[in-house]
């Protein structure tokens, strides 16, 4: 009996498990993880591609606002962002390298034109190489040292051509470093010549004329621009003015002087007749020289203290026979004195 039960016992328990997998219920429950995992599986990979684009768009779009993007990487940017996010991906893994280093091409382009011949030299020879590494060591090393030769060199200029406070400040920027000569050529020349031109400026009002001096003065109570303006420019100007006002004044003065010159000899000789041209109407003062001067007809004779001239009338037609007749008469009573003094003698 017991032997019997055991069996039906066992044979039972190896029958349940073809039962209970046969039946529909649990069928179906075996078959819903089968199927839901690669649904469950498929929606999370559409769900991290989604979030991976999004992801590129916003690294990209910050990248092309970084200070360092050029216009070639904001121009290859743009354009993987209109062609979808494959392009972007791409960019982002391989094409902004390439955009990069033409960016950097240019700024080594832009370097060389307006740099000294140290600055040229170098990129020059960066752009030859045409290598990655070659244009990074320019911008980022070379460029900074060949700047620091062209900068001594220009300092120097500036200190030639300078005024005192201009020389000081330039030596003692040259015994410095590099960037001490940049706060030179940057501010400090621009300073010490503000100086220098103050001086210059008092110097030129202390020697120019009135529009000088006042030009002087207005740029002195300026800016060091009206300072330097006045220097450049209006010093010369002013100048000019001067020179034309001196020259109005000294031809005002010889009018007047000449003017003056006329008035007198108009009073002096107004009137008067030349001598020997009269017809007997005028008088003559004969000197002890026995030379006449012409007065003017019917003009009182003046007297000349201490002198023995007499007043005359003029000459006439019978002069020479009242001479010859006085001359005989002289004569003539001469021999009669000499007759009478005989008949006393006899």
């Amino acid at each position: 009996m017991k032997l019997t039960r055991i069996s039906a016992l066992v044979a039972s328990a190896a029958v349940a498990p073809a039962v209970l997998l046969a039946s529909p219920a649990f069928a179906a429950d075996a078959k819903v993880p089968a199927v839901s995992a690669p649904d469950a599986g498929s929606d999370a990979g559409s769900k991290n591609s989604a979030d991976q684009a999004a992801d590129d768009r916003v690294a990209l779009l910050r990248l092309m606002g970084a200070k360092d993007a050029g216009p070639c990487f904001r121009e290859a940017g743009t354009n993987a962002l209109d062609k979808g996010a494959a392009a972007v991906r791409k960019f982002l893994e391989v094409g902004q390298y390439d955009a990069r280093f033409q960016d950097d091409r240019v700024r080594v382009a832009q370097a060389i034109s307006v740099g000294g011949p140290s600055v040229r030299e170098a990129g020059r020879k960066a752009l030859d190489e045409d290598t990655r590494e070659s244009v990074k060591e320019f911008l980022e090393v070379e460029q900074f040292k060949a700047r620091a030769i062209d900068n001594r060199v220009l300092a120097s200029s500036v200190i030639n051509f300078g005024g005192p406070s201009v020389k000081a400040a330039g030596i003692k920027a040259l015994k410095g470093t590099p960037g001490d000569v940049q706060a030179f050529l940057d501010k400090g020349q621009f300073e010490a010549r503000a100086i220098d031109n103050r001086v210059l400026a008092t110097a030129i009002l202390g020697k120019g004329g009135p529009a000088v001096k006042a030009a002087a003065k207005k740029a002195l109570l300026g800016t060091p621009a009206d300072v330097q303006a006045f220097l450049d420019k209006g010093q010369f100007e002013a100048r000019k003015k001067d020179e034309a006002d001196a020259a109005a004044v000294a031809a005002a003065a010889k009018d007047k002087g000449a003017s003056k010159g006329a008035g007198k000899g108009q009073k002096g000789g107004g009137g008067s007749a030349p001598a020997g041209g009269s017809s007997g109407t005028g008088t003559a003062v004969v000197d002890q020289g026995g030379k006449s001067a012409a007065s003017a007809p019917n003009a009182p004779v003046p007297a000349s203290a201490g002198s023995s001239s007499l007043a005359s009338t003029g000459a006439g037609a019978g002069l020479p026979w009242a001479v010859g007749g006085a001359g005989v008469a002289l004569a003539g009573g001469a021999g009669l004195v000499v007759v009478a003094r005989r008949r006393r003698s006899a």
